[in-house]
């Protein structure tokens, strides 16, 4: 792949999180696309080329965002890229994006849910692992 498609993924990636933090339900959908056309263009990438952090990133706003239309079976088979992946692999910032996706299915209308609980405790358990291979 050449630098101007890596350019063009990692472009996509910024978008489709700054469309998730803009917020709504329109935003969302272009997200959920951005991080989707981020994602196809990394993995058609040279291991060398992929940028592992936005890859991770649009991913977790990939799974953010079907979490926020209400769709948490996606969300589950959003994370499993992130979730299977080594956790010496992933940054403090993707740490962190982890950590805050656990507590947005703590929301009140998660609770007594098999589901989101079960993701939220892989997602837990996934945060403390990388977080332990990244601490001095």
């Amino acid at each position: 792949m050449c630098s101007s498609c890596c350019g063009d993924a990692k472009q996509l990636a910024y978008a489709g999180t700054t469309q998730l933090a803009m917020g709504g339900r329109e935003q969302v959908q272009r997200a959920i696309t951005s991080a989707r056309a981020a994602i196809q263009l990394y993995c058609c990438a040279e291991d060398d080329d992929q940028s592992v952090g936005d890859l991770f990133a649009a991913h977790l706003d990939l799974a953010r965002g079907h979490l926020l239309l209400g769709h948490l079976e996606g969300t589950g088979v959003m994370l499993e890229y992130v979730l299977g992946s080594a956790p010496e692999r992933m940054s403090a910032s993707i740490v962190r994006r982890i950590t805050d996706l656990g507590r947005e299915l703590k929301g009140p209308q998660y609770v007594g849910t098999a589901q989101a609980t079960h993701v939220r405790e892989r997602l837990q358990h996934t945060a403390a692992l990388a977080a332990s291979t990244t601490a001095p």
